[in-house]
């Protein structure tokens, strides 16, 4: 374990070595690490592409993955709250961390960094690209670590183990999660809709791709905001 840690802690420090020094570059990979349309934006659009040019079973296998991320999303939470507490790397004194100096030190230092949210979710979502075709899913897993999650990295907000480890859940849990929701009826069903309701259906799934998108962040803030003043309230 000892051994792992190091290599971890080493990874982290050789992928920040050039933080804190040019306000530009720092500004850059911050700017990607926040940009939905780099990050969830291109995944959904491919999504939405694939329904577009298939019918049927396609259709059926995107409805059972966009459930399949969703459970996903929701899982990579429930971890993040219900396991010990992981520090992340720019709260944490002492490891030779270089801060960035386009991001605040507070940042997320309420959120538990493990596993990775962002890795569960993209790269679960690549699955399905890579069954579909293997020259996509190859893709969007790269763009998942290259682009979404080696920024953060970089600015501090995961350890590479958070990344790694988000990923491979993220990967297990598409393909058990699939599995599983493909035996009932829920996918028919939503195709169904979708062919005597598209005035109801696209709406809908549109604000589910842009919450899928944003990792639902902004229902996630709204909810967190409610809870507090509802202890307010109460106290």
């Amino acid at each position: 374990m000892t051994n792992f840690t190091e290599i971890d802690g080493v990874l982290l420090l050789w992928i920040n070595q050039s933080a804190g020094q040019n306000g530009v570059l720092d500004k850059l990979i911050l700017d990607i690490a926040d940009d939905g349309l780099l990050k969830g934006g291109l995944f959904l659009a491919a999504y939405w592409w694939l329904w577009f040019d298939q019918k049927g079973v396609r259709r059926r296998e995107i409805a059972t993955a966009m459930v399949a991320a969703i459970g996903t999303a929701a899982l990579s939470r429930l971890l993040q709250v219900g396991l010990t507490f992981h520090q992340r790397p720019l709260h944490s004194p002492g490891i030779g961390f270089h801060m960035p100096l386009s991001v605040n030190p507070e940042t997320l230092n309420t959120f538990s960094s493990f596993p990775s949210d962002h890795a569960m979710l993209f790269f679960a979502l690549a699955v399905p690209l890579w069954n579909r075709s293997r020259w996509l899913g190859a893709a969007a897993m790269i763009w998942a670590a290259l682009v979404i999650c080696l920024p953060r990295v970089y600015l501090g907000y995961h350890y590479p183990s958070d990344v790694l480890a988000g990923a491979v859940l993220g990967v297990l849990c598409m393909v058990v999660l699939s599995a599983l929701v493909a035996r009932t009826s829920f996918p028919k069903r939503v195709l169904q809709f979708a062919d005597f309701h598209p005035a109801a259906f696209y709406p809908l799934a549109f604000v589910l791709s842009f919450e899928l998108a944003t990792l639902f962040a902004g229902t996630r803030h709204l909810l967190l905001d409610v809870m507090r003043l509802g202890k307010m309230l109460v106290a």
